[in-house]
Formats: structure tokens, sequence, C-alpha cells
């Protein structure tokens, strides 16, 4: 068993532009208007997330817009204030990954201390690029069922993806692009690592199910920042802690006992085998409270999820083992493919020799009757052959012997990962979160 630090990364995020760039993160923006249509500037909106209860607040400016960047993917509750007019409130306002949500508000002229409450839901646009992408949500990510739980997966949900397998590179093919051209990153950082081999992506990391909040496939059109790849791109955000403790688990068996036998084992008269297959785990998440010292709600949030792999699955081998002639060093039926006989020489009897134009050449005699003289055998020799298993089924090729050997048993893996994040809020302007992951196999 060999341990070794997948990934950990520890990111600083200060809102200071409105720029997006490569993040794991969204932007709500919007206009702030009266009955008639006209701006209204200098219009406090307060944008409030539902799960943590962190406040980020804006002004709408002489235009009546408003922007917020680098907002988690969740829902938020929306209030926007000004004096002479009614209070404007909505929730479950969404903010994907990597999208722009919109939302017009219209303020009605009246006292402040009113408060109208609007249902209403964000437009997802991204008018300021002309990237195609789709985003896989939080549900999606947690009740699809995943055979081996791999999240990259869910790119078969979207349009332009076909699907690799880990030979070919794990995040598929995207609009046609090469297979292992495909960007990953994990909350705005990649994990690609370099390979030589241009047919095959290898990644530092595969998140956890339970760890992503969601993520998004951008299938065209890509931005500057994710330039260096000629396939897609997968944006993946993990998730965080809120203000209530939530946790899950589970366990997930495949079973031998539940299996027919295969094919080729019925036909080598070998029975079945038995293998199992488990994952389980689970997740936790909440605020950071150490009780009579800190009370971390609407402020410090942590998140870990954990999954262990105890596999035991079935294997099938062919080979060539030497026949009985062979063990006692008779090769005088050895043949090649084709049924031509193969010839043994003695090295015994290497001869230097020069032809007339003083080339140096060596010779050898081959052994009589290709047979290998009982005393010329060692004793280590005689001890390997031991651990060479008889022929147990039929050759493939009756002159050479080849795959005269069929055996089936179990292989058995075990790998262990978490991943964990801690948010810390220390105002609506400066936020700092860091992310871990750890995988033992």
């Amino acid at each position: 068993m060999s341990r070794s630090l997948i990934f950990t990364i520890a990111t600083i995020l200060i809102v200071s532009s409105t720029a997006l760039g490569q993040t794991a993160t969204g932007i709500l923006q919007g206009r702030v208007a009266d009955d008639s249509g006209a701006a209204v500037p200098d219009a406090k909106v307060t944008i409030e997330n539902e799960r943590t209860a962190v406040r980020q607040v804006t002004t709408s400016n002489s235009l009546g817009n408003f922007l917020q960047p680098y907002l988690q993917p969740s829902t938020y509750r929306v209030t926007v204030e000004k004096v002479g007019f009614q209070k404007y409130s909505t929730s479950g306002v969404t903010v994907e990954v990597q999208k722009s949500a919109e939302l017009d508000v219209i303020l009605k002229i009246g006292e402040l201390s009113t408060t109208v409450e609007v249902s209403a839901s964000a437009s997802q646009l991204a008018t300021s690029t002309s990237t195609v992408s789709t985003t896989v949500d939080n549900k999606k990510v947690l009740d699809l069922p995943l055979n081996g739980r791999n999240p990259l997966n869910l790119a078969n949900l979207v349009p332009g993806v076909i699907q690799g397998s880990p030979g070919s590179g794990y995040a598929g093919w995207i609009s046609g692009g090469r297979n292992a051209n495909t960007e990953v990153t994990v909350d705005g950082t990649s994990i690609v690592l370099p390979e030589n081999n241009v047919s095959i992506q290898q990644l530092a990391l595969t998140p956890l199910v339970d760890s992503i909040e969601e993520f998004t496939v951008i299938t065209n059109a890509l931005a500057a920042e994710i330039g260096r790849t000629a396939g897609g791109a997968f944006n993946i955000a993990t998730r965080s802690g809120t203000n209530q403790i939530h946790g899950t688990g589970f366990e997930f068996l495949r079973n031998s006992a539940l299996n027919a036998n295969t094919w080729s084992n019925n036909r080598n008269g070998v029975k079945k085998t038995g293998s199992k297959n488990h994952q389980c785990g689970g997740a936790l998440g909440g605020p950071l409270v150490i009780p009579r010292l800190y009370n971390g709600r609407n402020k410090t949030f942590w998140f870990f999820s954990e999954q262990s792999d105890r596999n035991r699955n079935a294997a099938t081998g062919t080979a060539t083992v030497p026949i009985d002639a062979w063990r006692n060093g008779d090769f005088s039926d050895l043949k090649d493919g084709n049924g031509r006989a193969v010839t043994i020489y003695d090295p015994a009897t290497v001869v230097q020799q020069t032809d007339a134009s003083g080339v140096t050449y060596f010779t050898r005699q081959p052994l009589p009757g290709n047979r290998v003289p009982a005393e010329r055998i060692t004793s280590f020799a005689k001890s390997l052959l031991k651990y060479w298993p008889q022929p147990n089924t039929a050759p493939t090729n009756p002159y050479s012997y080849s795959n005269n050997f069929y055996a089936a048993g179990g292989s058995s893996t075990r790998v262990d990962q978490f991943d964990i994040r801690l948010d810390h809020n220390f105002s609506d302007k400066f936020k700092v979160w860091g992310r871990g992951s750890y995988k033992v196999n």
C-alpha cells in the first residue's frame, strides 16, 4: 500500500473587482427601476445566501444597474432599499457556477418601512461572454445513480459530450475535440497533470461526489483563461457548510452471489470466482461552533466528506506454461506457431571465426536431438520448475502449445479519500476559504 498526498489547495478570495475570471463562483446582476421604468440610482442591494446568511451589499449606479461577482453557487434572498420607495424583497434567486443571473427590480413609491415580497426567478444569462456551457446542479450530482461514483461521468447529461474511459481520458470528448484535451478545474484551479502520452489525461484528483456543489461543462467558445485546452472544460465548485448541521451516509454493495458464472469460466470448467465491491462513506457540514469559546454562525463554516472503497474483483488470466517434455530438457517437439521446428543451440560450443575479409563472427552447434543433457540442468533450475503450474486447458495452437493454462482468482484494492473545506467571512468584502483533499491507496 502506498500513501500519497494527492492534492491540497488553500485559496484566499478578496472581492475587489467585477471580472468573473476562471473561478468556481457566479454573478448576480440586474437593474433597479421605478414604476415608469426610470432608473433608480444609489439603491442599496443586499444579497444574502439563504444557506449561510452571509451577506453581500452593493448599490445601483446612475443607470440603475448593479452587479455582484464572486457569489458561491447557492440560492439567495435579494433586498433592495431606497428612501421614498417601498422595500423590495425576493427569495430563491439561484446563482450557478460560472454563470450570470439577471434580476430586474421594480420599486414602488411608498414608505421604506413597507416591504413588497416578490415571487420572481432570475434568468440565467451570459451577456458578457459568448461561452456556451451547461451546469450540472447539486440535485443531479447527489441524486443521479453513478456506477463507481465518478462525478465527471455526469457530463453525459450535457449535449456534445462523449464520456471517455480512464484509458482514453477521464473527461472524454467535448464538441468533437480530441480526448485528453479537456481542462478540469476545481474551485478555479487546474487539476490536470502533465502527461507525455497525448492519448491519456491524468488528473491529480477526482473530487468525491458528496463534496461537489455543482459543475459547469463548457462546450464551445472558451474564454481566454481556459485557452490552453483544445477541447472543452469542466469547472467544479465544491460544497461548503451552512448554518444548519447536515450529514449523509451511504453504503453501496455488489456481490458475486447475485451473479452467474462467466462464459470463459464455464468454457474452461472453472467455478465462479467470488467478488465483492463496497463503497461507503458520508458527508457532514455546518457552522463552526466551539461551546463557550466561539460561535461561527453566519460567519465560519466547515464541510467534510469521506469515501472508502473495498473491492475484491474476479480476475482471469491465460498463459503458456512448459509441458512435461520441456521440463525434462526434451525440446525435440519444439515448433513455432506454423509447425516449423525450432533448433536450440548449445551455448558451450561458441567458436570465434574470421572470414577471408577479416570480419570476425561466432558460431554455435545445435544440441543433439534438441535435448538438454540431464547433467546440465542445474538444481536451481529444477527447484524453479515447481513454481510453474501444469497445463490445464487445450492450447490455442497445437504446435507451440500457446495459451495452455487458464486461471481465475480475485484481485483486491483498497482506497480511502477525504475532502475538507473551511470558510470564514470577515465582512461582506473580505472572505477566506481553504480546501484540502487526501487519498490513500
